[in-house]
């Protein structure tokens, strides 16, 4: 359980980091679908330049996932799949996308509209904790927060913030509660605290991943 004075603690470092530069904001459906398969123990540079590919290549051939279904069928091998949209080897990526998209349609999100209502509905251990082999926690939020819900998700920059401050390890759940509880007591939302974490942490800024 997350106490007062580890919230306050985190609160008092946190009013420290200047204000965040980037929007987490999503819209894009298709988007949105490889940034939650890629943006994860990646190097960013890396998933910055496998959706610049996308976009500069495959942009008009991939637009639903009517046609995320033409081209799994074109490319039925991982490999090749992740070289046409991405231009990298990342067949384990290809696979858990194959395995989203799927997933997805069996719960009836097909396009922006049903994504953004499901964000907004789900929970994690109801609605896709083990849906999808690989797909975690962090995944799962990062989604929810380009949807426009005021969450965080337990990567490994919020992780390191969190748990320096209190001085423990937190599970994901009292990570999420913690870095929340922080941002209501800065009288900022959780989205905000989290951006401002991570530019930090890394030196980033002005714009994101999927942005």
């Amino acid at each position: 359980m997350v106490t007062d004075d580890e919230v306050e603690r985190v609160a008092a470092a946190a009013a420290q980091l200047p204000p965040a530069r980037a929007s987490v904001l999503e819209d894009d459906f298709v988007t949105n679908l490889f940034i939650a398969v890629l943006d994860y123990m990646l190097r960013t540079a890396t998933v910055v330049a496998a959706l610049e590919h996308y976009r500069r290549t495959r942009w008009d051939e991939v637009r639903t996932i009517d046609d995320l279904d033409r081209v799994f069928a074109a490319h039925p091998e991982d490999t090749p799949l992740a070289l046409h949209l991405w231009g990298y080897r990342l067949w384990t990526r290809a696979a858990q996308l194959r395995a989203l998209v799927g997933f997805f349609r069996d719960v009836g999100v097909v396009d922006a509209e049903t994504l953004l209502a499901w964000a907004h509905a789900s929970e994690f251990e109801r609605d896709f904790e083990g849906r999808v082999k690989g797909l975690g926690r962090a995944v799962y939020q990062s989604l929810l927060m380009r949807q426009g819900v005021d969450t965080v998700k337990p990567d490994v920059h919020v992780r390191r913030f969190g748990e320096t401050l209190v001085g423990r390890p937190l599970a994901d759940a009292e990570l999420i509660e913690l870095i929340t509880s922080a941002a209501r007591r800065l009288g900022i939302s959780a989205v905000e605290l989290d951006v401002r974490i991570w530019e930090s942490s890394t030196g980033a800024g002005g714009s994101t991943i999927g942005g």
